[in-house]
């Protein structure tokens, strides 16, 4: 099947209607999904891994290339790197704020699965699928970065029908932090490197949500933790400004055929 939007909006929504009903027959809040083992299990590791299940069968049928790997690496000034090794560093004081004693070990097997299934899911949907219909065309790069980033955003207003009241300001957040998560895709050219980075800050925030000790890594995870959306702010724009003129059609063009990629405008 032919990578495109409209064949990307039917996944997304499939994937949302599984995931959501599973997450909603729980019968556990939002804010409580988190709280023990069993919880963790019924309200987030059996949904995402349905979600994971269709996602994957979907790749099978449909068989899109370039979903995991990019068939060229597209270049990534240094100044871009910055906003993922910071959100790195917050996700690294999260866990060090994090009273581990708190937590027997089936819990947190059950928090890290549940991340786990996060970075997985919605990379795989999101610079997976969804970037990948995005580079079709005669869009350029920058559109296509900013179209998935809003899309991923917009997805979390979905957790309004779990009972979570911030889902307008998570999809603020999570647009941004969105913007981390393509860096990596591009930067490395695989979409492992976004699933790790996702699964890591999913995991620190899960957990410290939950049983965090008051102390100087967990303020500075706070104080930490705006500069991560202000810079994620600026290097979206900057980085649709300047990739305005890339054919992301480069990424999905293997070198040889390089030809065949649309001109810059």
């Amino acid at each position: 099947m032919r990578p495109s939007v409209p064949v990307a909006a039917v996944v997304f929504a499939v994937y949302c209607v599984i995931v959501i009903s599973l997450m909603q027959t729980s019968g556990i809040g939002y804010e409580h999904f988190f709280d023990t083992a069993a919880d963790t299990v019924r309200a987030a590791v059996l949904p995402l891994a349905a979600g994971a299940v269709w996602l994957v069968a979907f790749l099978v049928w449909a068989r899109w290339d370039h979903v995991f790997r990019d068939a060229r690496r597209l270049p990534l000034r240094w100044g871009y790197w910055v906003l993922p090794v910071l959100m790195v560093l917050v996700a690294l004081l999260h866990l060090v704020g994090v009273d581990w004693g708190a937590f027997a070990p089936e819990h947190l097997l059950a928090v890290l699965t549940a991340s786990v299934l996060v970075g997985f899911t919605e990379e795989t949907l999101f610079r997976g699928i969804v970037l990948r219909s995005l580079r079709q065309g005669d869009r350029s790069e920058g559109t296509a970065a900013l179209w998935t980033t809003l899309w991923f955003g917009a997805f979390h207003v979905t957790n309004l029908l779990l009972g979570e009241p911030g889902a307008v300001l998570q999809v603020v957040f999570a647009a941004l932090g969105g913007v981390a998560f393509y860096l990596l895709r591009r930067g490395t050219g695989v979409l492992i490197a976004a699933m790790a980075l996702h699964g890591l800050w999913d995991f620190s925030t899960f957990l410290s949500g939950v049983h965090a000790v008051d102390g100087v890594a967990t303020d500075a995870a706070s104080f930490l933790t705006s500069f991560v959306y202000v810079a994620a702010l600026v290097t979206l724009v900057v980085l649709v400004v300047r990739e305005r003129r890339r054919p992301a059609a480069e990424a999905i063009t293997a070198p040889h055929d390089a030809s065949t990629a649309p001109a810059p405008r």
